[in-house]
């Protein structure tokens, strides 16, 4: 089981960084970056899903971590700002967001950081 916990977080946090080639939109004009960030809506709410997934999972195997929970709760955040960014047109709503990003990406890296098995 524990593998599966593993790859649901691989994905998860594969799926963040494809929504954050959004970003990325004005720096690089390369064909793919571009067709990538066209879904990032899609790849948002991958990536909440399967995070929330992952979450499940450990917690059904007794192996919930804080920093799982706070990257998940970076997760949740970042994609319901951009939800309401999207039906409200607030820019507050749309620079809460895109500061909520990469908070976010730092919570995962340190919950891959304290959490990996090597």
């Amino acid at each position: 089981m524990s593998l599966f916990i593993t790859i649901l977080g691989i994905l998860a946090a594969v799926f963040f960084v494809l929504a954050a080639t959004n970003g990325l939109k004005p720096y690089i004009k390369h064909p793919l970056v571009l067709k990538i960030a066209k879904q990032h809506r899609l790849f948002g709410m991958a990536a909440a899903f399967t995070a929330l997934v992952h979450m499940v999972v450990a917690l059904s195997n007794g192996q919930l971590r804080i920093t799982g929970g706070l990257a998940l709760l970076g997760i949740m955040t970042t994609g319901m700002l951009g939800m309401l960014f999207f039906e409200k047109k607030s820019k507050a709503l749309y620079i809460a967001h895109r500061i909520a990003g990469p908070v976010t990406f730092v919570l995962i890296l340190i919950h891959i950081i304290l959490n990996s098995n090597y």
